[in-house]
């Protein structure tokens, strides 16, 4: 059995939408868990209505604590072999589940992941058609894992294993306030030997929120900083060190777009905007030189630690030639 857990916080607009694709899966052996974080619109009278209909579905309330806590106590709750986290503002194909399973037994596997749409922001991003399916070991999907194009951290595109999850007491961390997901998904592969990955897209990714690099900059938003710097501690003490490396060029990334951010926003703080440049200049030796962005995001990449206002211009100008899409793709 599968246990999908949503969790559920203020998401009385799209909720509904989310709920029903999962309840038209081809995969018929799973229980859905609705989390309702606290929620303070009708997403909670949502969730009971839904348990009401259909027996796949139990929904629990708890006092507001974050996606963390909310996604560990469905975890806590979980009575599946396996587990995966579908975010409530998304929707998935009718395969989605039974797509995943196959993928894993397929290829025996510990792990499946499968691709995605990205939709929002007035546009829509589609998958690489010409991407095959691909098994990875440990240390090669760590190193997909950290990579800003390949499948990323996100929860609800990959199939865990609830007694990996277990038997090493693997939780999300609660002291994380963004990409606490690629945490988990860091830790948890260190425990695979084969991952299988099949770029075909199963689910559909409401862009935006928090997370969008179009977003405002924010002090919730800087803590993904705190998130880097535990996966580079993780990646240092694991059978590859140097991933700590990939670690810190995340951060650094994670920097410049958060400068685009910054000068984007109706209202900036000039203490975030010194703790991006601080970082930024701790980890540069892990950013440069590498050959995963293109030259030109390099270049801005190094023109950002002259003059933070420069880069945002120049990139501003680069994405009014360009559009949003084109430069996310260029990178």
């Amino acid at each position: 059995m599968i246990s999908v857990v949503v969790s559920v916080y203020n998401m009385e607009k799209h909720l509904r939408q989310c709920l029903d694709s999962l309840l038209c899966q081809t995969y018929p052996d799973f229980e859905l868990l609705l989390i309702d974080d606290g929620s303070t619109d009708g997403s909670g009278r949502i969730c009971d209505e839904y348990e009401k209909k259909d027996g796949h579905i139990r929904a629990y309330h708890k006092e507001n604590g974050g996606l963390s806590s909310a996604r560990n106590c469905g975890i806590d709750h979980a009575a599946g072999d396996f587990i995966i986290f579908p975010d409530p503002d998304d929707w998935v194909e009718s395969t989605y589940l039974e797509g995943l399973l196959e993928i894993r037994k397929k290829n025996d596997a510990d792990l499946s992941i499968c691709g995605y749409y990205t939709f929002g922001n007035g546009r829509r991003e589609d998958y690489d058609a010409k991407a095959q399916l691909t098994i990875l070991n440990s240390e090669e999907a760590l190193k997909w894992l950290m990579h800003p194009y390949r499948f990323c951290g996100f929860a609800w595109n990959k199939l865990y294993d609830l007694r990996v999850i277990r038997e090493n007491s693997l939780r999300f961390d609660e002291e994380l306030g963004m990409v606490q997901d690629l945490h988990f998904a860091f830790r948890y592969f260190l425990q695979c030997q084969r991952v299988a990955y099949d770029p075909t897209p199963l689910y559909h990714y409401r862009a935006g929120g928090a997370t969008n690099k179009e977003s405002h900059l924010t002090a919730r938003k800087m803590s993904a900083l705190k998130t880097y710097q535990k996966i580079a501690d993780v990646a240092r003490k694991s059978p590859y060190p140097e991933l700590e490396r990939a670690a810190y060029r995340s951060m650094y990334d994670f920097c410049l777009s958060n400068i685009y951010s910054y000068y984007n926003g109706d209202t900036q703080d000039p203490a975030l905007l010194e703790q991006l440049r601080e970082n930024m200049k701790t980890c540069k030796d892990s950013f440069f030189p590498n050959d995963v962005y293109s030259p030109q995001h390099n270049l801005l990449g190094r023109l950002a630690l002259i003059s933070p206002r420069l880069y945002y211009e120049g990139l501003h100008l680069k994405r009014l030639f360009t559009g949003p899409a084109r430069w996310n793709a260029d990178r």
